[in-house]
C-alpha cells in the first residue's frame, strides 16, 4: 500500500472516531451537560458570519456532540438544529441545507438504533424533525423567490427617477428612523428637493408638500417661499381650513381668486397677498400620500397645474419605492429579532421570563399601541395574563370568551387581522370589558399543551395598520413561542417528577432533606416522624414484591396529609409537621399509628393488614439541627421498635403505646 494512500486512511479516522462517539454519546460523559451548549452556541454565531464549508461542518458537528451528551432526540439542546437549518437556509445554498438535514436525521437514528436496548426507537420525534425541515424549506424557499421578485420590481421602479437619487442615507441611519418610526433622514431631503424643483419651475410665490401622518392627520414635510411668514411646523386635520379640505376631496384644483380664502390656507403665520391657488393630490391608485399645494400672487395657468400634478405623481411613485424598500429592511430586523428569539427558547426561562421576551421583541417587529397575552383553559374562558399599553385589563382578568377575537384568534389556523375592532359588536375577551382605544386588532394562537391555548395580540391605533405579510411573520414566531411553552412544561414536570418518588408519589430522600431544613429555618417549631413498617420483609418473602409495592403505597396514601410526607428509605416514611407544639406530637403520631392499622391492600389471596413504629423528635426544644434531630427521631424509632412494635417513641421519652 503506497504511503499516501495511508495518509489519506489516517486522515479520515478523526471522522470515524467522532462518528463512534456521537451515535455511543460517552465522549466527555462526565462534563457538566450545561457547559455543552456552548458548542451549539458557538456554531450558530459562526454560521451567522461566514459561509465557510468546513466551519459549517463544524458547526453541525459541534451541535451534534452537545446533543447526543444530553440525551439525542430527548435533549433540550435538540431544538439547536432547527436554528443551525434557519440560518444555513436563509444564507446559503439549498444542498448544504439538505446535506444539514440529512446529516443530523442519519447521526440522530444511529444514536437511537446504538442505544436501542436501552430505549424506545424513537419515530415521532425523527418524523417530527423531518417535517419541520421540510415546511421550513419550503418558506425558505417561497421566501427567496419573493425578496427576488420584490428586488426586480423595485429596480424597475427605480430607473423611471435617474434623474435623481433617492434614499442616499446609509442603512444604519435608515434602521435607525425605522426604529423610531420617523421618516428616514434622506426621504426628507427627497421631499425638499421636489419641493425646490417645482418651486424654481413655476416660479410662484409659495410650494408646500403636506402627508397624511397618523390618523386623518396633514403633516408639512418640505415648503420653499418668498414669504417670510411661511411656517415650516405645521399640521392640520384632513377637512381643516382650505388645503385641509382639498386635500380630503383627493381631486386636483385650481382656484384664480382666492380673495378672503387666503388666510384659510393654514401653512402662514399672518396675512399674505396670494390670488390663486393650484393643488393636486399625491396618490397612486387607490392611495391618497397627501398633497401638493402652490400658490402665488399672479394667476396660475392650467398648464402650471398640470405640471403640479406630475411632480405629484413622482412623489407618489417614490414614497411607495421608499416604502417597499422600509418593508425590506423592516423585514431584515424581523428576521433578526426571529433570531434572537429561537435563540432565547433555547435557555431555561419561565413562563413569565418567555412572556417579558416576547413581548420585547413584538415591540421592536411591529411597533404596536398594546400587546396582549391570553390562556384559553377547556371550560374556564380566557384569562389575561399580561396586557400593556393601557389599563383595559389586570393581569388574571377573565371573561366567558365564546364571541371574543382572542377565542377566534386560538381556534383560528394563522393569524387573525380584525381591520377596526372600535365596532360594535366586536370584543377581545366578551362582553362588559372597556371599549378599546384602539383599533387594530391583531393575533395569532399557538398550542401550549392538549388542553391549553395560548394568544398573543397586538393593537394599533390605526385603522388596518398590519399586512397579510407581517402576519405570517408573527405566524412563523408563534410557531417558536408554542415549541418554548412546551418545552417550558415538559421542564417543570421534569423538576417537579425530581422530587418525587416513582412508587407512592411522596417527597424523595434528598427533597425531604431539603424540606426539612428550609422549615428549620421558617418555623418556629417543627416536629419529625419516621416511620417503618413492622415486619415488612416478611409481607415480600410471603406475597412478592409487587404485593409489597402495594403497601408501600397504601401507608403514603395514609400519611400524606398529616403533614409533609416523604419516602426516607426502602420501608421507612418520614413525616415534617411545621408550627407544631409539644403537647400536640403525641395526637399526631396517634394519628398516624391509627391510620396505617386501618389501612388495608386487598389481593386474590385475600386482605393484609399490617403495622408501624414510629420514633418522633422536637425542634428547638431538644434538638437545633438538622442532623441531629433526624438522629434522635431514629434513635427514638429504634426504641419503638425494640419495645414491642406498633406504638410511638418520643426522644428522651418513655414508649407510648397505642392500642
Amino acid at each position: 500500500m503506497r504511503a499516501r494512500q495511508i495518509l489519506k486512511i489516517i486522515s479520515f479516522l478523526p471522522f470515524g472516531v467522532y462518528v463512534y462517539f456521537s451515535l455511543a454519546g460517552k465522549l466527555l460523559y462526565e462534563l457538566n451537560p450545561l457547559f455543552l451548549i456552548a458548542g451549539p452556541v458557538l456554531a450558530a454565531v459562526g454560521l451567522m458570519v461566514t459561509r465557510n464549508l468546513w466551519l459549517f461542518a463544524l458547526a453541525v458537528a459541534a451541535s451534534n456532540a452537545a446533543v447526543q451528551l444530553t440525551g439525542g432526540v430527548s435533549s433540550q439542546l435538540f431544538f439547536f438544529y432547527f436554528l443551525l437549518l434557519f440560518v444555513e437556509g436563509l444564507r446559503t445554498s439549498t444542498w448544504r441545507y439538505f446535506a444539514a438535514a440529512g446529516a443530523v436525521l442519519v447521526l440522530e437514528t444511529g444514536s437511537a438504533l446504538f442505544h436501542l436496548g436501552e430505549n424506545a426507537f424513537p419515530f415521532g420525534n425523527l418524523a417530527a424533525f423531518a417535517a419541520f425541515t421540510a415546511i421550513l424549506y419550503l418558506f425558505l424557499r417561497r421566501e427567496q423567490k419573493r425578496s427576488t421578485a420584490l428586488a426586480k420590481d423595485l429596480e424597475k421602479e427605480r430607473a423611471k427617477y435617474y434623474w435623481i437619487d433617492p434614499l442616499t442615507a446609509p442603512r444604519s441611519e435608515r434602521l435607525n428612523a425605522l426604529r423610531e418610526e420617523r421618516y428616514s433622514l434622506d426621504a426628507d431631503v427627497l421631499y425638499k428637493r421636489f419641493v425646490e424643483f417645482t418651486f424654481a419651475s413655476l416660479e410662484v410665490d409659495t410650494v408646500a408638500l403636506f402627508l397624511i401622518c397618523g390618523k386623518d392627520v396633514l403633516q408639512l414635510v418640505a415648503i420653499c417661499s418668498k414669504s417670510e411668514k411661511a411656517s415650516e411646523d405645521v399640521t392640520l386635520a384632513m377637512g381643516e381650513g382650505l388645503v385641509g379640505y382639498l386635500a380630503r376631496e383627493g381631486k386636483p384644483a385650481l382656484l384664480t381668486d382666492l380673495g378672503a380664502d387666503s388666510g384659510r390656507l393654514g401653512y402662514y403665520a399672518g396675512e399674505v397677498e396670494v390670488s390663486s391657488l393650484a393643488t393636486a393630490p399625491v396618490q397612486r391608485e387607490e392611495t391618497n400620500y397627501g398633497i401638493l399645494v402652490a400658490d402665488a400672487r399672479r394667476r396660475l395657468t392650467s398648464y402650471e397645474q398640470g405640471f403640479l400634478i406630475q411632480v405629484a405623481a413622482l412623489i407618489a411613485g417614490d414614497i411607495e419605492l421608499a416604502a417597499a424598500y422600509e418593508e425590506r429592511h423592516r423585514e431584515a430586523m424581523r428576521f433578526s429579532g426571529l433570531y434572537e428569539l429561537a435563540g432565547n427558547l433555547l435557555v431555561g426561562v419561565s413562563r413569565d421570563e418567555l412572556i417579558d421576551r416576547s413581548f420585547e421583541l413584538v415591540r421592536e417587529l411591529f411597533a404596536p399601541d398594546a400587546i396582549g397575552f391570553a390562556r384559553l383553559k377547556q371550560g374556564e374562558g380566557a384569562e389575561v395574563l399580561r396586557y400593556e399599553g393601557g389599563e383595559d385589563f389586570a393581569n388574571g382578568f377573565r371573561f366567558e370568551a365564546e364571541r371574543s377575537l382572542v377565542a377566534m384568534a386560538a381556534k383560528h389556523k394563522g393569524f387573525l387581522k380584525q381591520r377596526d375592532m372600535s365596532k360594535p359588536g366586536l370584543y377581545r375577551l366578551g362582553p362588559g370589558e372597556k371599549a378599546p382605544s384602539n383599533c387594530t386588532f391583531f393575533g395569532i394562537g399557538f398550542g401550549e399543551d392538549a388542553a391549553t391555548q395560548g394568544v398573543l395580540w397586538l393593537e394599533k391605533e390605526q385603522v388596518d395598520a398590519y399586512s397579510e405579510r407581517e402576519g405570517k411573520i408573527l405566524g412563523f414566531a408563534a410557531t417558536l413561542l408554542s415549541a418554548a411553552f412546551l418545552r417550558v412544561r415538559y421542564q417543570e414536570e421534569l423538576a417537579r417528577l425530581a422530587r418525587l418518588d416513582g412508587l407512592t408519589g411522596l417527597l424523595n430522600h434528598r427533597t425531604f432533606q431539603e424540606e426539612l431544613e428550609k422549615h428549620m429555618k421558617e418555623s418556629a417549631t417543627l416536629a419529625l416522624f419516621i416511620i417503618d413498617l413492622d415486619l415488612f420483609k416478611k409481607v415480600n418473602d410471603t406475597y412478592g414484591h409487587p404485593v409489597g409495592d402495594m403497601v408501600l403505597a397504601k401507608v403514603a396514601e395514609v400519611i400524606k396529609d398529616k403533614g409533609i410526607a416523604a419516602r426516607y428509605g426502602g420501608e421507612e416514611f418520614a413525616l415534617i409537621v411545621p408550627n407544631i407544639t409539644s403537647q400536640q406530637i403525641l395526637g399526631r403520631g396517634e394519628e398516624v399509628l391509627a391510620g396505617i392499622r386501618r389501612a388495608e391492600v386487598k389481593i386474590r389471596e385475600g386482605t393484609i393488614k399490617f403495622t408501624a413504629s414510629v420514633g418522633a423528635a422536637f425542634y428547638p426544644t431538644d434538638f437545633k439541627t438538622r442532623e441531629d434531630l433526624i438522629r434522635a427521631a431514629d434513635a427514638a424509632l429504634y426504641q419503638a421498635k425494640t419495645g414491642g412494635r406498633d406504638r410511638l417513641a418520643l426522644a428522651g421519652k418513655d414508649i407510648l403505646e397505642s392500642r
